[in-house]
Order: C-alpha cells, then sequence, then structure tokens
C-alpha cells in the first residue's frame, strides 16, 4: 500500500538506511544537475522567509522488514523505487557540509 508522507529532509533522513537495489541503474547526474538543485538550495537558504520550503519532487521507497544497528541507533532499511539520484546528491552535499565544518572546527575558523 502506497502512503505518500511530505517530509522535510531531516524527517526524511531520520533513522533510515537506504539501499539502492541492484535494479536501480548507476549514479548519473551530471554537475549542471547537481548544480540547479545547489541553486534551489540557496534561494531557500537566502530567503527571509522561515515558513518558505522547496518540493524536490517525489522519493519513493520501499520499506523492507530489515533493521541495522549503528552504535546505540537502529535503522530501518529502505529500498529506493524513486529519487536515487536527488537522495544521493543530498547525501553528498551532507557529507562535504559535515567535512568543510570538521575543517573549520579544527582551524578554529
Amino acid at each position: 500500500m502506497i502512503e505518500p508522507n511530505y517530509l522535510t529532509i531531516d524527517e526524511l533522513l531520520a533513522k533510515r538506511l537506504f539501499r539502492i537495489p541492484d535494479y536501480q541503474r548507476a549514479y548519473s547526474w551530471k554537475k549542471s544537475q547537481r548544480d540547479d538543485l545547489f541553486k534551489d538550495i540557496q534561494k531557500l537558504r537566502d530567503s527571509n522567509d522561515p515558513e518558505r520550503s522547496h518540493f524536490l519532487a517525489t522519493i519513493v521507497l520501499m520499506k523492507t522488514s530489515e533493521r541495522e544497528e549503528a552504535g546505540p541507533d537502529e535503522f530501518v532499511v529502505y529500498d529506493i523505487v524513486d529519487g536515487q539520484q536527488r537522495l544521493t546528491t543530498l547525501v553528498i552535499l551532507l557529507k562535504a557540509i559535515t567535512k568543510q565544518l570538521r575543517v573549520m572546527l579544527i582551524s578554529g575558523v
């Protein structure tokens, strides 16, 4: 049964482990597609409206019965049916931000 949910990125990523099934194509977004997404995110950042949001389009996940533990946390495993390119790009962006923040903390900036 399909259950549509309208989630924030934070809600989407919380307690979920994403798996890309074998039938999915490999990551194929080019720089221009990533730049378009990043520009949309920058527009949100630059907006003075705290209620403003960005529609990322549909991401379709299939919940599995599998769970994975990582330290004290347990994650439900979801197969990505649609939206893999967007979701992967967001994870890449979040990882890049994390790395930059670490560099800034270490250097005292």
